[in-house]
């Protein structure tokens, strides 16, 4: 199964070693025939393997017949078995804190539960660049960064893994003019679109029904949402997506209208993973089971106190209540700390099928860099410890957990 998922990246491994062993050395001394022999013969094996990658590279996303193609099937297990124990192995964590804040953190922080696990939380305000600042150590974790560019670093090579999530998905609203048109994810088609190819919420289903949309959409990259928003009401674009914090901008705003959101088109799709550097979490798997109980446990408390958790916020980020009310009460803001492998991986085949890997390491197992077995042992442990507090929760979190994360 893994070998299926990296046929792509082999088949361009491949084609570089014959590329660099191709051309001969004039002045290379004239060995025994036997040796000319075996040359020959490794040359006419590599020839081989390169046509059978290149002929596997076609179904892991490559173009086929002219048409994007999507990996399918089932989903490599980790070989990481990291042991844990009772006591953090860093009881002082540095978190990065976006602009909306990370809600589960506030929540843990507020109600001590990150205290009755022996840790303590600093975050440090941080909007942009988090990915680069958990590689460097600026900050141990990040949990605004997408999973679009996680993945790309992971892949390269990077020291970054997945051990968790922010943001299942976030209150990302699809926008047009007032009065445009709407049918589905198959209306962009054809149209100007403030957002990138990245936009695997999106655009995954136009894919899995076979269009180019690197071809069929003109993609206006790069624009800030505020942007956006006033290229739509110019008619620049036709829609465009905007972020969970620009909900209350885009409510206030006349002549903007709401056509969908994100997790209409593709449920669950993996808003916000939870990253850290991979080294850390090697040195660090109780820290990193420790943190998710809690947040698990923040979950729950969310669930129940949505209000009290918009005043929380609303004091936390010295942010007017309505703007806080705008994205947080709404249906399409749900947040879970589940790492949700399965959609990280499907994260990971659109990815492929629409060229946006550029740089891969061979040497890279993605199920190793995605830590769901100590996000498990945290849950159970949490059912354990907290369960008997609201017992249909920690069913729906296993249940979840078994249907996003394994492959029964």
């Amino acid at each position: 199964m893994r070998k299926k998922l990296w046929v792509a990246v082999v088949a361009l491994s491949i084609a570089a070693a014959l590329s660099a062993c191709g051309g001969k050395n004039g002045k290379t001394e004239e060995s025994s025939a036997a040796a000319k022999s075996s040359e020959a013969s490794t040359e006419k094996a590599d020839e081989k393997a390169d046509e059978k990658a290149e002929a596997k590279s076609t179904e892991s996303g490559k173009e086929s017949e002219g048409k994007l193609v999507l990996e399918t099937g089932a989903y490599p297990e980790s070989t990481q078995h990291l042991k844990t124990g009772e006591k953090p192995e860093s009881p002082t964590v540095t978190w990065a804190q976006g602009a909306s804040g990370n809600v589960l953190v506030s929540i843990a922080k507020a109600q001590g539960y990150f205290d009755e696990v022996g840790l303590t939380v600093n975050e440090i305000p941080l909007d942009e660049n988090q990915i680069q600042a958990v590689s460097t150590g600026q900050v141990d974790i990040a949990s605004n960064t997408g999973t679009w560019a996680p993945l790309k670093n992971i892949v390269a090579g990077d020291d970054i893994a997945i051990i968790g999530g922010n943001m299942l998905t976030g209150c990302m609203p699809i926008i047009a003019k007032e009065g445009a048109e709407w049918k589905g994810a198959e209306s962009l088609l054809g149209k100007k679109f403030g957002e990138s190819v990245a936009s695997y919420a999106t655009l995954n289903g136009l894919v899995k029904e076979g269009h180019d949309v690197t071809k069929e959409i003109t993609f206006v990259d790069g624009m800030a949402d505020a942007d956006k928003i006033q290229a739509i009401l110019k008619g620049e674009l036709d829609y465009a997506t905007v972020g969970t914090g620009r909900m209350y901008q885009v409510l206030n705003t006349k002549g903007i209208q709401i056509v969908s959101y994100c997790s209409d088109i593709t449920p669950n799709y993996s808003c916000c993973r939870m990253i850290a550097r991979n080294s850390w979490v090697q040195k660090n798997p109780t820290t990193v089971k420790l943190l998710n109980e809690a947040l698990i446990r923040a979950q729950a408390y969310f669930q129940k106190h949505k209000q009290e958790t918009v005043d929380l916020m609303a004091k936390q980020l010295n942010a007017n209540k309505e703007y806080v009310e705008a994205y947080l009460l709404n249906e399409h803001y749900r947040i879970n700390p589940d790492t949700l492998k399965n959609t990280v991986f499907d994260n990971y085949r659109y990815m492929m099928a629409v060229h946006g890997v550029d740089n891969v390491d061979k040497s890279v197992k993605l199920e190793d860099r995605i830590y769901n077995e100590l996000y498990k042992e945290a849950l159970d442990e949490a059912e354990k410890k907290w369960g008997s507090d609201d017992p249909s929760f920690y069913e729906e979190a296993q249940q979840f957990y078994t249907e996003h994360n394994t492959n029964q």
